[in-house]
């Protein structure tokens, strides 16, 4: 039954006159129009060899080139944010979506405003997720900066021939690369050579995906052959796309379907257990009220302390820090800095910080080294492995901590690049605002509409 009505409703929007419509403005806005094809009797195809111009290569002036970059920069921020949430085996490992802007912009952006913003994904990220002053923050600039350097010179030295996804591959592998060594001298020690293969071959996975998708979104995407200066394509898109835009959205089908599932089983429906929704909606008040209580603390600790002020006392307390060898005082700063991110109000978990000590210490164990303390099994521990493996841990979590504490979301850079930065999160909030109708069975219409509605934007503004 509810297949039967979705596929009706379908075959309505198929046959429906009605225009497709454009992606919609945050409340209170008005909705800017989707780039309009330029007049021609006939669409040229989307990437023919005399139109697609050289790597960096755009029709795009001086001020639009850092209005991009701030753009794409903010949608690093993003997926920066989503991809923090996820879980990872490592501490510092993640599954890179958040390069996905930066591996568009190979083609868009100049080398010099290539490499900002892939400076401005990582200090965005690191603003966004609290980890500025933390061994986090190392690994993601370098890895980062060195897959920035790889992709660029893939795609210059194919002169086209390598497709997006060998320069994704590239990209991922120099990053886990240079990531593993650095975790040699930084957490791991000798046991990261263990680890290096699952990792490596984690980064080939990865970075194979988000090629596809980015050789996809190239594929389809009229903004982003619009910031090429492809003018062509928009109309080829527009006409490619006009049966898309008729489809019914995710709303009137979710709508439909749940009518149906409504009408068919609405014996089902009054069989609810009760005291199972009373045990949700206790729950659900547990933690509305433990949120109340951290966002009233982050309110307190923004009226008496400033941004600036965080930081330097961050950069000072880090230092400090980083100076102690004692196991003891190590600990006992990090149950500060933890008591500090409780009273500033950001978010954090103790079980998680448990997981990984726990495992930055048994992977320093797995390398025997020192006096023997005794024996599990095969499993040897000895008192320099473990000892050095608290350290490394109980140093690497307080970092975490301190950044937390320390870095505040009104926290500005000077100069040029701090402007990009300071542009960056203005995008970044109307994102967030339309966050909600970006949908996975859509998502590439969707975000080239975003990207389409806020690229007017910006050309507006540089034309005023």
């Amino acid at each position: 039954m509810a297949t039967a009505r979705m596929l009706e409703v379908w075959m309505r929007a198929r046959t429906s006159s009605e225009e497709p419509s454009v992606l919609e403005a945050p409340t209170g806005q008005e909705a800017s129009p989707v780039l309009e094809a330029p007049a021609g009797p006939e669409a040229s195809p989307l990437f023919s060899s005399e139109q697609t111009p050289s790597i960096g290569q755009t029709s795009i002036g001086h001020e639009n080139q850092a209005e991009l970059t701030a753009l794409l920069a903010a949608f690093c921020f993003f997926l920066s944010a989503i991809e923090y949430m996820l879980p990872k085996p490592l501490p510092f490992m993640r599954i890179g979506i958040a390069n996905l802007p930066i591996l568009l912009a190979v083609d868009i952006l100049p080398f010099k405003w290539f490499m900002v913003l892939a400076a401005a994904k990582v200090v965005g990220m690191s603003i966004v997720s609290g980890t500025l002053f933390s061994y986090v923050a190392l690994f993601s600039l370098c890895g980062t900066m060195i897959a920035a350097i790889a992709m660029r010179a893939t795609r210059k030295l194919g002169k086209g021939a390598i497709s997006l996804i060998g320069v994704s591959i590239s990209g991922a592998m120099a990053s886990n690369a240079i990531q593993m060594l650095m975790a040699r001298y930084v957490i791991f020690g000798e046991a990261a050579w263990l680890i290096a293969p699952i990792f490596l071959a984690t980064g080939l996975a990865t970075g194979t995906l988000m090629g596809l998708f980015a050789e996809f979104f190239a594929e389809n995407s009229h903004w982003y052959a619009s910031a090429r200066g492809i003018g062509n394509a928009r109309s080829v898109n527009n006409q490619n796309n006009s049966e898309v835009g008729k489809r019914p959205t995710g709303s009137e089908l979710a709508i439909e379907d749940s009518n149906s599932e409504t009408e068919d089983n609405n014996s089902d429906t009054k069989a609810i257990d009760n005291s199972g929704k009373a045990a949700e909606n206790k729950e659900s008040l547990r933690k509305n009220i433990h949120n109340q209580g951290r966002i009233a603390r982050q309110k307190r600790y923004e009226e008496y302390m400033e941004p600036w002020v965080a930081a330097v006392l961050g950069v000072v307390i880090a230092i400090f820090f980083l100076l102690q060898k004692g196991i003891v005082v190590k600990l006992l700063c990090l149950i500060l800095f933890i008591f500090w991110t409780w009273i500033s109000g950001k978010r954090f978990s103790l079980i998680s910080t448990f997981a990984v000590i726990a495992g930055i210490v048994l992977a320093n164990l797995l390398i025997p080294s020192g006096r023997v303390l005794f024996k599990i099994g095969p499993f040897v521990i000895t008192e320099f492995a473990l000892i050095d493996g608290f350290s490394k841990a109980l140093t690497f979590e307080g970092l975490m901590y301190l950044s937390k504490a320390a870095i505040m979301s009104g926290l500005r850079f000077p100069g040029r690049f701090g402007a990009i930065i300071a542009q960056a999160f203005q995008y970044y909030d109307h994102i967030i605002e339309y966050r909600g109708k970006v949908r996975a069975k859509t998502i590439v219409q969707d975000i080239d509409d975003l990207l389409q509605t806020m690229s007017n934007g910006i050309d507006r503004r540089t034309q005023d």
